[in-house]
């Protein structure tokens, strides 16, 4: 269940506990593959694609924040 509050966004989303352990590990996953992949590129002997570093720099912090939002 999802409560509104006009254009001021959400209050706050009802998820159950099982749900919210399987998000909380489904993102650890990911922040630990995009961070060897961002290893791995920042290691490489090719020339750095810096904006895929950029990429995944983002997409780490993204996640670590959503990651900070959910309750434990």
């Amino acid at each position: 269940m999802t409560s509104f509050r006009g254009n001021t966004g959400y209050s706050h989303v009802n998820i159950s506990e099982p749900e919210t352990r399987h998000l909380r590990q489904r993102l650890e996953v990911e922040i630990t593959w995009l961070s060897r992949q961002m290893k791995e590129l920042q290691g490489a002997d090719a020339s750095l694609d810096i904006s895929l570093l950029q990429t995944y720099r983002e997409m780490i912090f993204s996640r670590r924040a959503l990651l900070g939002r959910i309750p434990r």
